[in-house]
Parts: structure tokens; C-alpha cells; sequence
């Protein structure tokens, strides 16, 4: 058409035929950090002593030949004494022991790239497939995290629930359970049982007892009970600076409970004088990731990947909800039925058997064209569960178990702040 002096103004460029331009910087989404990064430490295959430590790993040599080893747990001096001109003879106290198995098996995670050809170049300029390699060690670290929290909650992490481990690692709920609005020590659920189904029932039993409300919000009352209830347990403390006598237990919290302790609407329910601020803490834990205080013993660490617990339609079933590599979020958080999970963590809460550390593996195709490439590891991760019988079955094995180093405990779910 014309222009304004009857010039012709020249036709756009059809719009198939114009450049398409693309960022080349890639974003990924972000994935939720995970806390269990700092306290760790080494058990000690020889003097056989627990390490000061929430997570701690296992990786002597010596043990990697077998699919399975063994932590054994002395009894301390528990039987009367001698006294008077009774004879010390036929009175002698004989050693008690019991026996955790852990286990190792698998894991391997790989992801395919083109070696050369045109699908290599197309992608070339946004460092695609660079960038695909580099996220396996994210992928591995969200794995791990992934199932610590299941050990947590449900005795193993996933690596075990495969292959040769199966029959014996199966998920169990943690055999210390509180549910917060209970009273001090924790009545219920009355009974552990190494049978899944029946242990189900005996939670559910528990969280109905409680009534319409259900489990309560971590309130001043919960916290206290639950300190209570770790010992009650037995629980083994931690060394951790700048709380009361210095020893107490790591208790992690969902982001959504930390909102009530720091809302001034829930004055009426704070902790009093008895919280103790991240920032009068030692400097040491006062850095640990995710702290924001002390409640009496408990050094109080918000932890945004906590588990959850879901009752399908209120019914006779609890499943579990995680947070799965990749901000896979299963948790069902808006359902009215799923309960929010915060773990009371002691000395040597979880163990990780890795005989084989992680190292790269690499699978060719097509001379080259297909390049395979990923990880692989030999681990375990799960919680030390001490039995007399341990060469029994897992599932029809003694109920008179010893768990010393974690608890976890079932509330409510946070909605509104209450007053």
C-alpha cells in the first residue's frame, strides 16, 4: 500500500520465516532444601559406640562383602545386688544384648543423551543435555533426603524395598509414635506390632480416641508432653550447646507450625520464658539450617520437606506423603484428613549403610550416537531397630523391640492461626 508520499512500504516478513530468538540461560525449578546436611557422624565398628550425631553412617569396609550386618546393644547392669553374708555366688548378672540388622542394596539413576548428530546441535547453544547430566547429583541428593524421611517415618528408605531386601524391609511405622493432645506420656497407640496392618489399626484406634479435633498443633502443651514422652522412651540425648544441661533432642517441624510459634496471634498459647531464641543459642547451632529455637530440651529445627500422614476418606488405611526428587509433592497437604509429621530426632536417629559410595556409570549405543550416562551406589538407609530375636522374620518377629533414637509424632494440621 502507499505510504504517506506514495512510497510502497515494504511487506513484513512472513512469520514462519522470522528469527525466534530463546534465552540461553536455562531456569530450573527450585526443589525444597533439605536439613539433614550437618549432623552426621561415624559408627565406630569397633568400639561399637554411637556417634553425636542424628544421621549416622556406616561404611567400614569390612562389612561390604555381606548383604547384611549387625549393631549390637549391650543392657546395662539391671539385676540386685549382694548384701549382708549372702553368698555373692549364683548370683552372677550375665550380659543382655540385642541386635540391629541393616541392610544394603542397589540404586542406580541414569538419564540418555546424544553422543553427536543433529539432536545434539539443536540443543547445543542452551547447554541442554550438560545441563541433564549435572542434575543427577541433585536428583541424588533429593533421593537421599527422600529416604531419610521415609526411614523416619516407615523404618527403610526405598533403595531396600527392592531385589534381595524385599521380603525382609518392610514398611513399618516408626514403633514410637505421639500424637499430639494426648497427656503426658503417650497412652496410646497402645500396642506396637511388627504386622503392619494391626500397628495401622492401633495408630488409627489412638487418633480416634482424641475425637472430633484430632490431633492437636504443636502448643505448649504438646511440646512439653513430648519431651515427656522421649524419656519416657528412653530416647539417647544429643550433646547440643546452649540448651538446658546441654543434652536434648533435635525435634524438626513443617514450615506451617513454625508459622504458629512466631504468630503473635498465638499469644495466648506461646512458650513463655521457657523459649529459648535462635539467637541466644550456640553459634554453632544457631547455624544449623532451619533452626529457630529451644523449647526446655528440644532444639526446635523447621525442616520444609517434613512428611505427612494421609487417612484416605477417614477410613482404615494411613499412606504416607513425601516430597520426591524433582519438588515431586505428594503430601496431600488441603485434604481435612492428613496430619502433619514432626520427628523427634536422638543420638544416631538413622543409619546409612553405603559400602559402595556413589560413583558415575556410562552405557554406549549406536557407536556413540546414544550415551547412557548416570549413578550407582550400594546403600541402606533406615532406623536402628534392636531385637532379641533377630533372626526371626521381620513380620512375625518378637514385639519386644528397642527403638532408642527417633519418635515421631502425628498433629494436626495448621489452617488459620488459633487464639
Amino acid at each position: 500500500m502507499p505510504g504517506p508520499i506514495g512510497v510502497q512500504v515494504p511487506a513484513p516478513l512472513a512469520t514462519q520465516s522470522r528469527r525466534v530468538a530463546y534465552d540461553k540461560e536455562l531456569r530450573m525449578k527450585s526443589s525444597l532444601e533439605s536439613i539433614y546436611t550437618t549432623l552426621k557422624g561415624q559408627y565406630n565398628t569397633e568400639k561399637k559406640t554411637i556417634p553425636n550425631g542424628i544421621y549416622m553412617t556406616i561404611s567400614d569396609k569390612t562389612l561390604s562383602d555381606s548383604w547384611r550386618a549387625r549393631i549390637t546393644m549391650k543392657y546395662p547392669l539391671r539385676e540386685g545386688g549382694v548384701f549382708g553374708d549372702d553368698f555373692a555366688v549364683g548370683h552372677e548378672e550375665q550380659a543382655e544384648t540385642k541386635a540391629c540388622e541393616i541392610y544394603r542394596n542397589n540404586c542406580r539413576k541414569v538419564v540418555a543423551v546424544p553422543g553427536y548428530g543433529t539432536t545434539k546441535l539443536d540443543a547445543d547453544y542452551l547447554g541442554l543435555f550438560e545441563k541433564h547430566v549435572d542434575d543427577l547429583s541433585v536428583w541424588n541428593k533429593d533421593q537421599e533426603d527422600y529416604e531419610i524421611h521415609q526411614a523416619l517415618l516407615e523404618t527403610y528408605g526405598e533403595t531396600l524395598r527392592y531385589g534381595d531386601t524385599q521380603a525382609v524391609c518392610t514398611p513399618n511405622w516408626n514403633p514410637n509414635v505421639f500424637i499430639a493432645g494426648q497427656q503426658a506420656y503417650g497412652t496410646l497407640p497402645q500396642d506396637y506390632s511388627p504386622v503392619a496392618n494391626t500397628y495401622t489399626a492401633n495408630i488409627i484406634s489412638a487418633i480416634t480416641a482424641l475425637g472430633a479435633g484430632g490431633p492437636t498443633i504443636l502448643d505448649q502443651l504438646a511440646l512439653s508432653n513430648i519431651s515427656n514422652y522421649a524419656l519416657k522412651k528412653r530416647l539417647d540425648r544429643l550433646d547440643i550447646p546452649g540448651i538446658p544441661g546441654g543434652k536434648g533432642y533435635v525435634l524438626t517441624i513443617s514450615e506451617l507450625q513454625a508459622m504458629y510459634m512466631g504468630d503473635p496471634a498465638w499469644a495466648a498459647k506461646n512458650l513463655g520464658n521457657l523459649f529459648i531464641s535462635k539467637t541466644s543459642l550456640n553459634e554453632k547451632v544457631m547455624n544449623w539450617p532451619g533452626v529457630i529455637g529451644a523449647y526446655k530440651d528440644l532444639l526446635i529445627v523447621v525442616d520444609v520437606r517434613a512428611a505427612t500422614l494421609k487417612r484416605p476418606g477417614n477410613g482404615n488405611t494411613l499412606v504416607a506423603g513425601y516430597v520426591k526428587p524433582g519438588d515431586n509433592d505428594d503430601r496431600g497437604r488441603g485434604a481435612a484428613t492428613t496430619y502433619d509429621i514432626a520427628v523427634v530426632h536422638g543420638k544416631g536417629a538413622l543409619w546409612k549403610w553405603e559400602p559402595e559410595p556413589l560413583y558415575s556409570i556410562e552405557q554406549l549405543d549406536d557407536y556413540g550416537k546414544i550415551k547412557g550416562v548416570g549413578t550407582a551406589c550400594v546403600r541402606g538407609i533406615g532406623i536402628p531397630i534392636y531385637r532379641p530375636d533377630i533372626g526371626a522374620a521381620q513380620a512375625s518377629a518378637s514385639a519386644s523391640i528397642e527403638q532408642l533414637s527417633s519418635a515421631v509424632v502425628i498433629c494436626g494440621m495448621p489452617t488459620a492461626p488459633v487464639v
